[in-house]
């Protein structure tokens, strides 16, 4: 028996191997692919030239000491046409007809468990790793962040 068939599945990627993967397992476990819902998020403090401090790089987004809002939302646009372009690239054979597809600008570790809460989502699958490969002990900090604060169960793939 299939506990979560016919369930809304989440899948957050980043277009690293591992998250596509994820998204392969989801599509198995669902049941339906209209049931999986793939999103990418992206932290806008990395958009905008901050750095992990919360800190200004050189040459980020601070200029003359006042940040450009508008320039930043044109950013946010730009970046979300082109995740929604690499996820239809990436997901474009047959065997993920149907799933639905969804991009924003947010912290991942708020993003996510807010759409997932947003969507009322069943269950969220995702790699213990993502993109970066950065360890924090067992689990990467964004699969950690969204175990705890998701409120639905979290299956985390292992590496």
């Amino acid at each position: 028996m299939n506990y979560f068939g016919n369930s809304k599945i989440l899948v957050p990627v980043d277009f690293s191997d591992e998250s596509k993967d994820a998204v392969e397992t989801a599509v198995k476990i669902a049941g339906k692919n209209e049931n999986v819902f793939v999103l990418h998020v992206v932290d806008p403090a990395q958009l905008y030239g901050l750095d992990d401090n919360g800190g200004y790089e050189l040459g980020g987004g601070m200029a003359g000491g006042t940040f450009n809002w508008e320039g930043a939302a044109k950013v946010d646009a730009e970046h979300e046409v082109s995740a929604m372009k690499e996820m239809k690239e990436s997901f474009h054979a047959a065997e993920f007809d149907g799933i639905q597809l969804f991009t924003a600008v947010d912290s991942p570790t708020e993003g996510i468990p807010r759409f997932a809460a947003d969507h009322k989502i069943d269950l969220i699958v995702m790699p213990s790793h993502g993109r970066s490969g950065v360890k924090r002990l067992l689990l990467g900090s964004v699969a950690e962040h969204v175990v705890r604060a998701a409120h639905c169960p979290v299956l985390i793939l292992r590496r």
